[in-house]
Order: structure tokens, then sequence, then C-alpha cells
């Protein structure tokens, strides 16, 4: 009995311990996908800032759904997406520069789906600050790439001032 009873708690610190290793294993695996998220969307914004088109399309699934402009677009093709970004390039602030992430969040939906709030400024070429903007970038799981299937922006909410 005594060797059972041995048995049975060596096998349950083992069944503990794979899943300590687990849990870890899964935290480092999320952080890696938070990290590529990041690494993508500044790759995107980088090539918004160049007005690269084709590198732009590279970061996209269709179709893309694009909330930008009050009804939803649906855009099916490169094609297409490349005509939208031409046109948010050509009407942009004036003396636009670059883009700079000032703050993100990523929401787990699933496994293969991820939500990326991300709080950016857009600069001039004296590199002030002449826009702030978020957007909501929806990502899945295609190929074992992470690629961008929705793309809104979001008022920033500015807190009331006391007084």
């Amino acid at each position: 009995m005594k060797k059972f009873l041995i048995a049975v708690l060596i096998l349950l610190s083992f069944n503990s311990f794979s899943q300590k290793n687990n849990k870890k294993t899964i935290y480092k695996k999320k952080a890696l996908v938070e990290k590529t998220i990041i690494n993508n969307w500044q790759k995107y914004s980088k090539s918004f800032e160049y007005a690269d088109y084709d590198k732009i399309v590279s970061f996209f699934t269709y179709p893309v759904t694009f909330s930008l402009f009050g009804e939803p677009m649906v855009i099916k093709n490169e094609d297409e997406l490349v005509k939208v970004y031409k046109y948010l390039r050509n009407n942009l602030q004036n003396d636009y520069k670059y883009s700079m992430l000032d703050k993100s969040r990523i929401v787990w939906l699933s496994k293969e789906l991820v939500l990326f709030d991300a709080t950016y400024s857009r600069f001039d070429s004296n590199y002030r600050r002449i826009y702030k903007g978020r957007g909501l970038y929806m990502y899945k799981l295609v190929d074992k790439k992470w690629k961008m299937f929705s793309v809104s922006n979001i008022p920033i909410i500015k807190p009331k001032k006391k007084g």
C-alpha cells in the first residue's frame, strides 16, 4: 500500500509539474505572437510612410473590412486595397512624414484571432506631432502568418477635466 501511495504521489507531482510547464509554454507562445503582431504593424506603418503599396497589401488577407469613413467597406482583392491606400496617402495631414506607435494592447479572441488596439501619432518633417489616432486592427492566422483582415478607426476619448 505504501508503494502504491508513493507511486500516486510521484505521478501527481509529475502531472502538476507538466501543467506548470505547459502554462509557461502557452505564455511564451502568446508573448511571441504578440511581439510578431507589433512588429508586423510597425512594418505595415513603415510601408504606409513610404507609400510602398506592394508591401502594404502583403500584410492583409481577403476580404478586408475597412471602417474608416463611416460606412464599412469590404475590399475583395489587392487592386482595390491599393486604391484605398493611395486615396488615404493623398489625403493625409499636410507635411506628413512618418508615424509612431504610442501604445498598444492585444486582445486574444481565439488561438487564431487577435485584436490589435493601437494608438499612434503622425509627425511632420520637423518632428512635430500633427495627428493622434487610434485604430483597431483584426489579425488572423493564415498559413502560419498573422494577417490583417479588418481596419477600423475609433475616436480617442479624452478624459473630462475636473473643475
